[in-house]
């Protein structure tokens, strides 16, 4: 039978692990930390999301872990992972699930912002689609000819 605590614990260490071992956070330097951003960041993901999200539990649940991943580290949020279930009410299983969604979505938008910052999305309005085609052109074109000729 599979240990999904152990399993889960080396997923959320893998993601955590500069925030868990961080000296700062140990000695009680409240600075910000790279990986507290990080959690945060996923954790406003998630928040974001259960928005959007239809399923009422699903959508609370989404909040809630949300929540307690934005506080994660600080003196009033969890700083393992047994007070983060303990503070979500949230089976590790589904905190594992739920910080995977997070970072699928979080790279999704970067590899987009990405895209845009090297002319992938460009909505500046001056491609081919905002001016008349050639064959427009050339109808207009026929068009005042034919007038001018009636008119002579």
């Amino acid at each position: 039978m599979r240990d999904y605590m152990k399993e889960f614990e080396q997923t959320l260490n893998k993601i955590t692990e500069s925030v868990l071992d961080d000296e700062d956070v140990k000695e009680g330097n409240y600075e910000t930390s790279d990986s507290n951003k990080k959690l945060t960041a996923l954790g406003r993901i998630l928040m974001d999301q259960a928005v959007t999200t239809k399923d009422d539990a699903l959508s609370n649940t989404m909040a809630r872990v949300g929540d307690a991943l934005t506080a994660y580290g600080t003196s009033y949020g969890a700083r393992s992972l047994e007070e983060l279930v303990k503070k979500t009410g949230v089976a590790p299983k589904v905190i594992q699930k739920l910080l995977g969604f997070a970072e699928q979505i979080q790279k999704t938008t970067s590899a987009v912002k990405i895209d845009h910052n090297d002319g992938g999305l460009d909505d500046e309005g001056n491609d081919e689609f905002s001016q008349a085609g050639s064959d427009n052109i050339d109808a207009m074109a026929a068009d005042r000819a034919a007038t001018r000729a009636l008119r002579k």
